[in-house]
């Protein structure tokens, strides 16, 4: 059973600062790949970070939550690995 995947709105400045054909990649992976299997897909991240998930897409990086009960994943944050976690 997949989830459903909700974007916080700062996703889209995120995504704007993105090339727009790496973009649709990114948006395709969580959409198809991720949403399928959360927590197969993505790793559990720790510090500050505690509670929230990664998921890597080539340069970028998807920071995620995952709400169970709601069988949802809200995509916090896209970001190139050199700075998402700034």
């Amino acid at each position: 059973m997949a989830y459903n995947v909700a974007y916080k709105s700062s996703v889209e400045k995120d995504l704007n600062r993105i090339d727009k054909k790496q973009a649709k990649r990114i948006i395709d992976a969580v959409e198809n790949e991720l949403a399928e299997a959360p927590r197969k897909k993505g790793e559990p991240l720790h510090g500050e970070f505690d509670g929230l998930w990664r998921f890597v897409v080539g340069q970028y990086r998807v920071v995620y939550e995952i709400f169970d009960g709601e069988e949802i994943i809200r995509v916090d944050r896209i970001g190139h690995r050199k700075d998402v976690y700034r």
